[in-house]
């Protein structure tokens, strides 16, 4: 099997060619103690923080390319690693707001999707919550044809952002993640844990999935799994490497 393939994306402007490749993080069942899927996460061989490679983009007016292609390029490299025939295997991809709003958007990602052997219902679309939503009613509208298409919608660092609790009822995704904030000295935290039982319980009577990011100890997962966490996310429970 091939190494994780690489993509050349020239057109941004600095002074060497980007290369970039993807790392995958699993995502564990907490309930039922396996994995549900794998998060693809964006890696730069000249750029050690990947905030700072969709800064430069945003900066260059670039980010729909960027965010297109890192996109695409998740999508078949978890493709041609076979991934999608275990049935049970879920992709996560991150993707801006303002690239679900972009003209072009729903036209590439269906000839994405033409190419490779993953059923819609098998990829979760993680809205990046660095960016601050506008045209809401417009996003609604996105949201609820590709939900309709079978994808999955995740709202990505709940409790991070200023608005992301309104952002959360108003989009009505399919699944939250919870900053890795809320895992910072869990153990010793009773509020924590208070608020942890609280919106797993609330976001279950709605029909929506909550996922706990940042555990990096079996104190953290052992109080996830208490109180309630459908799925976590960490160290703990595994580091992105490249599929091989």
């Amino acid at each position: 099997m091939k190494t994780a393939m690489k993509l050349h994306f020239p057109t941004l402007e600095t002074s060497e060619n980007l290369i970039f490749s993807h790392v995958f993080q699993p995502i564990f069942s907490l309930q039922n103690n396996r994995v549900y899927g794998y998060e693809s996460l964006l890696r730069g061989d000249h750029v050690q923080n990947p905030e700072m490679l969709f800064e430069m983009a945003v900066q260059q007016k670039k980010l729909f390319d960027l965010d297109m292609a890192s996109m695409m390029q998740s999508i078949f490299t978890y493709d041609e690693f076979g991934l999608p025939k275990q049935k049970d295997l879920h992709l996560t991809v991150n993707v801006f707001p303002s690239t679900l709003l972009n003209p072009s958007f729903l036209w590439k990602l269906e000839k994405v999707m033409r190419k490779v052997d993953i059923p819609p219902q098998k990829i979760m679309l993680e809205l990046n919550e660095s960016e601050t939503v506008t045209y809401v009613h417009k996003l609604q509208e996105i949201i609820r044809y590709l939900k309709k298409a079978g994808f999955i919608i995740a709202l990505d660092d709940l409790g991070k952002g200023q608005s992301s609790l309104r952002i959360a009822l108003e989009l009505e995704p399919d699944a939250v993640k919870l900053d890795r904030y809320f895992c910072d000295d869990l153990q010793n935290s009773i509020k924590k844990q208070r608020f942890l039982n609280w919106i797993a319980s609330y976001f279950r009577e709605e029909g929506v999935s909550v996922t706990l990011e940042g555990i990096e100890t079996e104190s953290q997962l052992t109080i996830a799994r208490q109180t309630g966490i459908d799925f976590g996310q960490g160290y703990f429970l595994g580091r992105p490497k490249p599929l091989i």
